[in-house]
């Protein structure tokens, strides 16, 4: 298949991290991607598609290069709001194997999925907590269009 990437409005650099481009295969979508808005049913996915075919992606996604340990670390502080870990593991050195993980733009993984897309823009940011931080900053210009009631 030939290299399709979802691009954001930025070049190199979002908020100060660097952005890459990251095979949307390698990618764990740390939340489950949703239909409709948990908290009033409203259409979330199909609305999110309509924009980013019409208007493409502003903002990159932010992954954060997680170690085994960390995400289980997140799976215990979040539990069941996360997704299942990825399967790998290593009772040795948890810390030895690396997994590129989402945490701010797991609908847009999604929907790059379904737009077969291969790859995405990804900020690369330097921890879990950093990135979730970081999530209001970048939901704000779309608070109206998607989660205020």
């Amino acid at each position: 298949m030939a290299k399709k990437i979802l691009r954001c409005n930025f070049k190199d650099h979002w908020s100060h991290f660097p952005i890459i481009d990251l095979k949307i295969e390698d990618i764990w979508q740390s939340v489950p991607s949703v239909d409709f808005l948990p908290y009033d049913n409203r259409p979330f996915k199909k609305n999110l598609i309509n924009d980013i075919r019409k208007d493409g992606m502003y903002f990159p996604v932010m992954v954060v290069k997680t170690s085994h340990k960390e995400l289980l670390e997140a799976k215990e502080k979040w539990e069941d709001k996360i997704n299942t870990l990825p399967f790998w593991h290593n009772d040795r050195n948890p810390q030895s194997k690396y997994q590129w993980s989402v945490w701010g733009g797991s609908q847009r993984v999604d929907v790059a999925r379904i737009l077969k897309y291969t790859h995405i823009a990804s900020a690369v940011i330097p921890s879990i907590a950093k990135a979730v931080s970081l999530q209001k900053f970048m939901r704000k210009p779309y608070a109206k269009r998607y989660y205020e009631k």
